[in-house]
């Protein structure tokens, strides 16, 4: 197994004032009329916050628009920190059947 690392190391961290900023303009860029809120990218329910995605931050995906999108908070926590390969080899089974 190849070794674990966080390519966010040597970044600011997710948080703060830039973040606020960031997600407002995620929220107000992805904003329906029809809807009245800015739909979470995973489910479709009202975001609250911004989830990095297509390129997760983990794997060094840039803090930019271009890169955020609408999520509500379940979705964003559910998702958490996963590294690429984590998420592309899954665990294997506890137990041989």
């Amino acid at each position: 197994m190849p070794p674990r690392r966080r390519l966010t190391e040597g970044r600011p961290p997710w948080g703060g004032a830039r973040a606020q900023r960031l997600t407002r303009a995620v929220l107000a860029r992805d904003y329906d009329d029809r809807l009245g809120y800015a739909p979470c990218h995973h489910c479709g329910g009202p975001a609250t916050s911004a989830d990095h995605y297509p390129v997760a931050r983990s794997d060094g995906g840039p803090d930019t628009l271009d890169n955020l999108k609408a999520a509500c908070l379940p979705c964003n926590i559910s998702r958490g920190v996963q590294l690429h390969y984590d998420r592309h080899h899954p665990p294997p089974p506890s137990r041989r059947w």
